[in-house]
C-alpha cells in the first residue's frame, strides 16, 4: 500500500509541475528524456508517416509498401506475434486485406536477425483527421547493413503481393483517346490458365518458360538497352485457343488486358495517345490484325503516288522527293490509321514509354499479315494454333468428362492421324452438350464427327476417294501447334512443313478399318 500511495504522490506531482511549468520547459525535458531513452536503448527507431512533407498533401510510397509487405505475411509465423488485426475489403476486390490494428506491434526477421513495426494511429487536436504511420525498429548495432537491404527486400516483396493480389482489368478504348481516357474497363475474370488449355505439352512449357522470363527480365531489358516489351503473334484457324491462350498468359502474369479495336481509331495521333494511356504490366491485344484495317493499302497507295510523281518530273520542279512522308501525310489527311503508325506503335520511340508490356496480334490466315509487322523485334514469337492432337483431346475430355482414358480413345487417335483432328472448340462444343450424358456416347459423337470430317475432306480433295498424307513421324505430332521465336523468313521451314516421303492410301479402305475398329470395341 505504501508503495501505490508513493506512486499517486508522484503522478500528482507531475500533474502539477506540468501545469506549473512553462511550455517550452516541459518539451525540452521531453526531448533530454527521449535522448537519454535513445543512447541507453540498444535498438534504433524509424517512422515511416502515411504523407510525406509538413502539410502532409503527398502519400509516402514506402508506407503504401509497409502495409503491403505486411499483408504479404500475415498468414505466416511472422503474423502470430500480432494479437490483433484489422480486416477491410473494397467494393472491386474479393480479397480481404489485413492491416496491424492501432499502436500494436508484429515482429519479423531478416537475415537471422528480429525486427518489427509498430502502427500509430493519433487523432489529431481539435480534428477528425489521424495521423498514421509504420515505425520499424531493428538492432542499433546493425543499422547500417539490415536498413537498405531490409527496405528493398520490404518493396520488392510488396510490389510482387500487389500484382498478385489486385484486380485485374479489360479494357477497351472507347474511340476518345484525344480528349480524355480513351479506354473503358470491366473486372478481367475469364477462367482460362495453362492448366485448363487445349495444347501439346511441350508448347505449354515453352509458353510458360518465355513468359516468366520476360516478367522476371527487368535487369537484363536494361543492360541490353532494349525497351521492356515482347511481341507474340497466334495464327491458325477459328477455335483453335488463340483468345484462351491470352487469357492464360494474362492470369499466368497477373497482367492487364487492354484489347485495342481499330476500327474505332481515326488516326495515328489517337493511336499514340492510346498507348500512352496504357498501364505497366499488360497486354495490348490485337485481333484479326489482317481484317481490322486494309494496311496493305497503304503500299499500293505509295505505289501509285510514286508512279503519279516520276510522270510529273519533267513538268514539274518542285516534287516531294520524301515520297514516304509525303504519302504518310496523304494517308494521315484520309482520317485513319496507317501502316507506319501501326509499325511506330509496336516498335517505334512511342513503344517503349512504358515497362513490362506484351503486344498480342492474332489472325486467321497468317500469309495475309503485312511481313513489316511480324518481323523480329515486333512479334518476338509466333504460335501455330491448329487442330487437336491426342494430347490436346485427352485435356479436353479431362476438363469436360473428368475422364482420364477411355476404350475409344485409341479410335480417336487414328482418326487424327487420318487427318480427322477437330479444333479445340469444335470438340468442346461436343463434349458440352454432352457433359450430363454417358460418357460414351459423349466419346462416340466426336469420333463421329472426326470420321465425317475424314469423309468430306476426302470426297472433297479427291475425286478417286484417295488422299496424300505426309510421313507418320509428322502425323504423330497432329496439331499444328508449333512456338517460333523468328521472323517470316522462318516461316517456309517452321515445323508441319517436312519434305517426308508422301505416301498414298485408299480413304474408303482406312475409314472401313477405323468402323470395325469401333464396332469392335464397342461388341467387347
Amino acid at each position: 500500500m505504501e508503495i501505490l500511495s508513493q506512486l499517486w504522490s508522484l503522478l500528482g506531482l507531475l500533474t502539477v509541475l506540468q501545469n506549473i511549468l512553462p511550455t517550452q520547459l516541459l518539451s525540452l525535458l521531453h526531448s533530454l528524456y527521449e535522448s537519454l531513452q535513445d543512447f541507453i536503448s540498444p535498438y534504433s527507431y524509424f517512422d515511416i508517416p502515411e504523407f510525406n512533407g509538413y502539410c502532409g498533401v503527398d502519400i509516402n510510397d514506402l508506407y503504401r509498401h509497409v502495409n503491403l509487405y505486411l499483408n504479404s505475411v500475415n498468414s505466416s509465423a511472422t503474423a502470430s506475434t500480432c494479437r490483433r488485426f484489422t480486416l477491410s475489403r473494397s467494393k472491386s476486390s474479393n480479397c480481404i486485406s489485413f492491416t496491424i490494428a492501432p499502436n500494436h506491434t508484429i515482429h519479423d526477421s531478416f537475415n537471422g536477425h528480429s525486427l518489427s513495426w509498430t502502427h500509430h494511429v493519433d487523432t489529431v487536436q481539435d480534428s477528425l483527421e489521424e495521423k498514421r504511420s509504420f515505425t520499424l525498429k531493428l538492432p542499433k548495432r546493425l543499422r547500417h547493413l539490415l536498413l537498405s537491404p531490409y527496405i528493398q527486400h520490404v518493396t520488392s516483396r510488396a510490389e510482387e503481393f500487389e500484382r498478385v493480389s489486385r484486380e485485374r482489368r479489360l479494357f477497351t478504348n472507347n474511340g476518345n483517346a484525344s480528349y480524355e481516357s480513351g479506354w473503358v474497363s470491366v473486372p478481367f475474370r475469364h477462367p482460362s490458365t495453362f492448366e485448363t488449355l487445349a495444347l501439346e505439352p511441350h508448347l505449354k512449357k515453352q509458353m510458360m518458360e518465355d513468359l516468366k522470363a520476360f516478367a522476371s527480365g527487368r535487369e537484363f531489358y536494361h543492360r541490353v538497352g532494349r525497351a521492356w516489351k515482347r511481341g507474340y503473334l497466334l495464327y491458325g484457324p477459328p477455335g483453335s485457343g488463340k483468345s484462351s491462350l491470352i487469357a492464360a498468359m494474362a492470369n499466368y502474369l497477373c497482367y492487364d488486358v487492354y484489347d485495342l479495336e481499330l476500327t474505332k481509331v481515326t488516326d495515328n495521333s489517337e493511336l499514340r495517345a492510346l498507348l500512352i494511356q496504357t498501364s505497366n504490366r499488360s497486354i495490348i491485344v490485337i485481333e484479326d490484325i489482317d481484317c481490322s484495317l486494309d494496311l496493305t493499302a497503304d503500299r499500293m497507295m505509295k505505289a501509285t503516288t510514286a508512279t503519279a510523281t516520276r510522270r510529273k518530273r519533267s513538268s514539274s520542279s518542285g516534287y516531294n522527293k520524301d515520297l514516304g512522308t509525303g504519302n504518310d501525310q496523304l494517308l494521315e489527311e484520309s482520317g485513319r490509321v496507317t501502316l507506319s503508325g501501326l509499325l511506330n506503335f509496336t516498335d517505334g520511340l512511342w513503344s517503349c514509354c512504358g515497362e513490362e508490356r506484351i503486344i498480342v496480334f492474332t489472325t486467321n490466315h497468317r500469309e495475309n499479315v503485312d511481313p513489316a509487322l511480324v518481323r523480329c523485334g515486333r512479334m518476338d514469337v509466333h504460335v501455330s494454333l491448329g487442330t487437336c492432337g491426342m494430347h490436346a483431346f485427352k485435356a479436353l475430355a479431362m476438363n469436360y468428362l473428368g475422364i482420364e482414358w477411355h476404350s475409344s480413345f485409341d479410335v480417336v487417335e487414328s482418326c487424327i492421324r487420318s487427318g480427322g483432328a477437330l479444333t479445340p472448340a469444335q470438340i468442346g462444343e461436343i463434349l458440352l452438350r454432352n457433359r450430363g450424358n454417358n460418357v460414351d456416347l459423349a466419346i462416340k459423337e466426336v469420333v463421329s464427327a472426326m470420321q465425317a470430317r475424314i469423309l468430306s475432306t476426302g470426297s472433297t480433295e479427291h475425286l478417286n476417294t484417295s488422299i496424300e498424307y505426309e510421313d507418320m513421324a509428322a502425323l504423330t505430332r497432329s496439331p499444328q501447334s508449333v512456338l517460333t521465336v523468328g521472323s517470316p523468313e522462318n516461316w517456309d521451314s517452321s515445323p508441319g512443313k517436312t519434305n517426308g516421303k508422301k505416301r498414298k492410301a485408299k480413304f474408303l479402305v482406312r475409314l472401313r478399318s477405323l468402323t470395325k475398329s469401333d464396332s469392335g470395341r464397342r461388341g467387347v
